[in-house]
C-alpha cells in the first residue's frame, strides 16, 4: 500500500485554540483540492479527520483512504452509523 504524507508546521507562533482549529480546517480543505488538482484516481476514498482539540489534541490532519481497506474501514464505521456508501 502506497503513503504519502504532507506537513505543515507552524513554529515560534503562539495560536489560540480557535485559530489553530481553523487552520486546521483550511488545511484539510487545500488538501482535498490539491488531490483534485491533479486527477488522483481514487476509486472509494474514505476522508477521516478532525481539527476538535478537546477530543484528540495530538491528532490534526485528514486523512484520505482508498482501496481495499477504506471499504473495511468503512464498513466498520457504518456499523457506528456514521458513515454511508454512495
Amino acid at each position: 500500500m502506497a503513503r504519502s504524507e504532507f506537513r505543515f508546521v507552524v513554529d515560534g507562533v503562539e495560536l489560540t485554540t480557535e485559530q489553530q482549529s481553523r487552520i486546521a480546517s483550511e488545511i484539510q480543505k487545500a488538501g482535498l483540492n490539491a488531490l483534485a488538482e491533479v486527477n488522483t484516481k481514487l476509486t472509494n476514498p474514505l476522508s477521516v479527520g478532525h481539527a476538535n482539540l478537546r477530543l484528540r489534541p495530538e491528532w490534526y490532519g485528514l486523512w484520505v483512504i482508498d482501496g481495499p481497506f477504506a471499504d473495511e474501514l468503512g464498513l466498520k464505521i457504518n456499523e457506528l452509523g456514521f458513515w454511508m456508501q454512495k
